[in-house]
């Protein structure tokens, strides 16, 4: 491995530990103080901050994340992209609302911006610079904000529940970023490597994102402030801010979705430090996560982000030097709304179940027994159990696009908004309800798929946040009633104890029946075989319209014929589980095989089943790139250049030598067409039942195997011995429409052939290619050839080549490799396609069996 490949793993292997080292040290040391938070004082706590007052705080999110649109405006004039003030703002106002929720670090708001702007038509070189002068700028408010934390305030160090030495590093490295940034902005100084990719700004340009990224960090600290001073408790705004600073530091380094944890942690214990009860701690906490990041996270969705689920730029911004580190959240930016929207749907069924676990406030319940009859509010209590996790998976069918997940979700978000208010007048998780239910409404052209929810796969993610979120309704009851003498069928406005004993049955029972209900069931779709006139037809079809090396497969009839870009190309496939697997790459023309790509990923989606391309070629790697696949490479194709095939030269002296042995061993070589008496197709079954042996079952898909009916389709070359006998056959893959390759598909001796009768056939066989004015000879694929062979290839390449070099003793890998080279042929890498969200090692066996004929084959021979 080279010296860069292992300082990127080095790297990679910091940021994935960092994280949980931050997570520990925070979390870990307020796990002992969080057994003394009395939850029922938060609840009142926040139940007492009046309507208005949560409208201004709301407000004030909402104005300190448009101020972040500041930063595009400045960028927006470096670049020399003229943009109003209104678009500038809204631009922020969605990425930022986004970002604050997915990344505190600033990363996925770029990738966002970037999708944006190449939106406005800005090119992506300019778009890429644009998000780049804003994340770069973004960290230059906190980082002053530190430095004055660091010289003001230097006891609130030892306030924190983290260790000092750990505080002091992340204010330092965070405080250093100030200076680093003006060397780079406005000096030639330090610009190595990626560095110099950092933009150079003028002195007047510097210090506008300086003062604007001050001000935007300013604000968000200004609505923290708001958020404790709503709860009655006097902070001075210095100790908010200088709190919220090392808080937002923390978090930010921690590179977790929104600081998640340790932004939190930091906070709650920081804010204690400086008097505020833990409770009342913890609720402003609670309002700040609510005004400053979900409330922007709804406007930013409101204002159009899940228009980002058809996007494709990523795969075409690898040039930039700003790559490195805006590749991976340009990428995020893939569905990011279609996936915050079902996150968003499952955020809301938690909240609905944990609002169903706390008790009713005092004043509400007596508003209820004057107005709402018991059974009302019994069954409504428990329907919002039920609704609460039922959410949790109808979320998994948005993140799939189904729109039967999408109406089943609005109508339960509207039933559980109605059955919050009549179980306790819980207007706030009514009105998130149905906020959820009006973005999913606005956004309901992007749910275009027809399907069950029952018959998706991928759902142990959504499972275990169904588990998770009935172990966290346990946990959450029981720190609430614990000591309380519960008789579950006591019935009563005030008897929330025996309710929630009884919401707790109903939920393990819903949990149960929502697991068994999408438990993944393998789509078998109903895939027509094409019958022998349809057969004909297609060799009609290739004749005039060119095959692939693969065409003459589909005359098994064992495939499934999609002809697509109005029949201008062909794919053949078949089904196993929920996999639509063509074979090759389409046939047909450049422009319909880029078409029919996306139809077949199309009508894979509406059958609810994972399409995949099975050993496609180098030519329409990027029309499957284009279409959002991803790519496996398989190995390596050996094909024989017939124009420079020769007999002569020391080269080719084993060609020479082949034909000379079977000369003297009395070998022929012969060509022979179809139709194909009885007798002929006699002799090549005995071959073909010598060469099987005791394996009782042939392979199949991307290979052909003795049929009758379909080796009379081609010619097929046979050598005999000096008597007349049948010794090897090998059945021949046409070119149709043109003379492009010569290739081979059944090859099969008697296990009597004299040796050197296979190197013989091949030999001839070229001779015969190369006389009829073919270009190539394909001598097959070797697999895993070439996979792996570099340090920067992908963990499942890397293991591939480790099989390719030690496991010769299972399969021959090196000496099938050796066999082909031997014949000086080109090689040309093959590669499998198939979705990013595909279980790589699920999808090979599937693979696999389908070519074998059954899982159980492809251990056996039997």
């Amino acid at each position: 491995m080279s010296d860069i490949a292992e300082t990127r793993s080095i790297a990679q292997g910091l940021r994935r530990v960092l994280p949980f080292v931050l997570i520990f040290a925070v979390v870990g040391l307020l796990v002992l103080e969080a057994r003394h938070i009395n939850l029922r004082s938060i609840q009142h706590e926040l139940a007492a901050v009046p309507p208005l007052h949560l409208f201004l705080l709301g407000l004030g999110g909402l104005i300190a994340s448009a101020a972040i649109g500041t930063y595009d405006l400045l960028a927006a004039r470096v670049i020399g992209y003229r943009r109003g003030i209104g678009a500038g703002l809204r631009v922020g106002l969605m990425a930022s609302g986004i970002n604050n929720v997915v990344s505190l670090s600033g990363l996925t708001g770029s990738g966002l911006r970037v999708l944006l702007v190449t939106g406005d038509g800005v090119d992506s070189g300019a778009a890429v610079r644009y998000a780049g002068l804003v994340a770069t700028a973004s960290a230059l408010g906190l980082s002053t904000l530190a430095l004055i934390t660091l010289i003001t305030r230097p006891a609130i160090l030892a306030a924190t529940p983290v260790p000092v030495w750990l505080v002091m590093t992340a204010l330092v490295v965070i405080a250093c970023y100030l200076p680093l940034y003006l060397l780079l902005a406005m000096t030639p100084l330090l610009r190595i490597g990626r560095l110099a990719a950092i933009e150079r700004l003028t002195p007047l340009q510097t210090v506008g994102f300086v003062c604007a990224s001050i001000g935007e960090w300013l604000l968000a600290a200004a609505v923290l402030w708001g958020c404790v001073e709503a709860l009655g408790v006097s902070l001075t705004p210095a100790a908010v801010a200088a709190a919220f600073v090392l808080a937002a530091t923390l978090g930010m380094l921690s590179f977790l979705p929104g600081g998640l944890g340790v932004f939190d942690a930091t906070l709650v214990g920081l804010l204690a430090a400086h008097g505020a009860a833990t409770e009342t701690a913890v609720a402003a906490l609670v309002l700040f996560r609510f005004a400053y990041y979900l409330v922007p996270l709804i406007a930013a969705l409101f204002l159009g982000a899940n228009a980002l689920a058809r996007s494709r730029l990523a795969a075409t911004l690898r040039a930039h030097p700003l790559v490195s580190v805006l590749a991976w959240p340009v990428g995020q930016a893939v569905d990011l709304g279609l996936r915050l929207l079902s996150a968003l749907t499952a955020g809301a069924g938690i909240v609905l179940l944990a609002g169903a676990a706390f008790p009713n406030l005092l004043s509400r319940t007596r508003i209820l027994s004057h107005w709402v009859p018991l059974p009302a509010v019994e069954i409504t209590h428990l329907a919002s159990v039920v609704i609460g996790l039922t959410l949790i998976m109808t979320a998994r069918g948005l993140s799939l696009r189904l729109r039967q997940s999408l109406w089943l979700s609005i109508g339960l978000l509207i039933a559980g908004a109605l059955f919050g208010l009549t179980r306790g007048l819980d207007w706030g998780t009514s009105l998130l309800l149905l906020v959820v239910a009006s973005l999913l409404y606005m956004s309901r052209a992007t749910f275009d798929r027809h399907g069950s929810l029952a018959q998706q796969v991928g759902a142990w993610p959504w499972t275990g946040t169904l588990l998770a979120a009935l172990v966290g309704y346990l946990l959450l009851g029981h720190a609430l009633y614990q000591g309380h003498a519960v008789d579950p069928l006591h019935f009563g406005f005030g008897a929330h104890a025996p309710r929630f004993e009884r919401g707790a049955f109903v939920a393990l029972i819903s949990v149960i029946v929502l697991v068994i209900w999408t438990w993944p069931r393998w789509p078998t779709p109903q895939l027509a075989r094409p019958a022998p006139a349809d057969l004909d037809a297609l060799v009609a079809w290739l004749t005039s319209h060119g095959s692939t090396p693969y065409s003459h497969l589909m005359l098994l009839g064992d495939k499934t014929l999609f002809y697509g870009a109005d029949g201008q190309a062909m794919i053949g496939y078949r089904a196993i589980r929920n996999r639509l697997i063509a074979l090759s790459d389409p046939a047909g023309d450049t422009a319909a095989r880029r078409t029919a790509i996306g139809e077949f990923r199309q009508l894979a989606d509406d059958m609810q089943c994972t399409p995949v391309f099975y050993q496609v070629g180098p030519d329409d790697l990027s029309a499957y790139l284009d279409h959002g696949f991803v790519l496996f490479k398989l190995g390596e194709i050996a094909r024989v250049d017939l124009a420079a095939f020769s007999m002569t030269g020391k080269r080719n002296e084993d060609k020479r030598g082949a034909i000379n042995r079977g000369h003297r061993l009395g070998l022929t070589f012969e060509i022979t067409a179809p139709p194909f008496s009885t007798g002929f197709m006699n002799q090549l079954a005995a071959v073909s039942d010598d060469w099987l042996g005791e394996k009782a079952a042939e392979k199949t898909f991307s290979l052909g195997n003795f049929d009758r009916d379909y080796l009379a389709r081609a010619p097929i070359a046979v050598v005999r011995d000096a008597n007349g006998r049948l010794l090897a056959f090998a059945s021949i893959l046409p070119s149709y429409g043109h003379l492009e390759e010569y290739s081979i598909d059944l090859m099969r001796h008697l296990e009597t052939a004299p040796g050197g009768t296979m190197d013989f056939l091949f030999v001839r066989l070229m001779q015969e290619a190369q006389a009829a004015g073919y270009r190539w000879f394909s001598l097959g694929m070797a697999p895993l050839a070439g996979v792996g062979d570099t340090p920067w290839a992908r963990p499942a390449e890397q293991l591939a080549r480790l099989a390719y070099e030690h496991g010769n003793r299972f399969y021959n890998y090196k000496g099938l490799r050796a066999f082909k080279n031997k014949w000086h042929p080109v090689w040309h890498s093959m590669y499998l396609a198939y979705p990013p969200d595909t279980r790589l090692s699920s999808l090979q066996l599937d693979i696999a069996a389908l070519i074998a004929g059954g899982y159980r084959r492809i251990l056996t021979d039997s």
